[in-house]
């Protein structure tokens, strides 16, 4: 594996969706067995991965943002985020394509039911952008990617002059407080143990 002295955040394209669809899984296995039971590695799940982040790359209101390993040019890193109107609703990605059956789907649709209410509340009757998925693949973490990642959305809602919404685990709640984002509600997946998610906005800065 590369030492990763220097990377760059750079937009995908066509040619890493073969490493994009796995990136979820590699970043959130690892240490979310939840993750991994409800939305599991399998071939039909890299497909599904293949074909949501298809659209999204020729999208116009997305950005994919990576990270790549620079010897083997392997997504490692991933945030999109894309823009809301107004009155747009669901929460991109998440709800833009059928689940499959390898899908835990009533896990799924709690989780993902949970964010598309909690964002709708919070967001409508503004434009902002949403924090689709933030991953960074669990072999390079504490390398400040997922900082670099973060930091570009912002620079990117900055520049827009919009704010921010994301549902973030528990383990990563602190990680967005610390670039500025504010809790705003939590969902509760019920479950063995429960799951939890948090709902955080961060204002568009001057």
């Amino acid at each position: 594996m590369s030492q990763l002295k220097s990377y760059e955040v750079v937009e995908a394209d066509q040619s890493n969706l073969e490493s994009l669809s796995t990136i979820h899984a590699r970043s959130f296995h690892p240490v979310n067995p939840f993750m991994e039971r409800v939305i599991p590695d399998t071939a039909v799940m890299r497909q599904w991965w293949a074909q949501l982040f298809t659209v999204e790359i020729q999208d116009t209101a997305c950005k994919v943002l990576t990270a790549l390993d620079p010897d083997t040019g392997t997504v490692i890193g991933i945030l999109t985020l894309r823009l809301l109107g107004p009155q747009d609703r669901g929460s991109g990605i998440w709800t833009m394509c059928d689940v499959t059956d390898d899908h835990d789907r009533e896990a799924y649709r709690l989780m993902i039911g949970g964010m598309t209410e909690h964002r709708e509340r919070i967001m409508l009757g503004k434009p902002h952008f949403l924090v689709e998925l933030l991953g960074v693949d669990h072999a390079y973490k504490g390398r400040n990617i997922g900082h670099k990642l973060l930091a570009r959305a912002c620079e990117i809602a900055d520049e827009a002059g919009y704010e921010t919404f994301v549902q973030a685990n528990a383990s990563a709640r602190d990680f967005y407080c610390r670039l500025g984002f504010e809790e705003k509600g939590m969902n509760i997946v019920k479950g063995k143990p429960d799951y939890l998610e948090y709902m955080l906005v961060r204002h568009r800065k001057p």
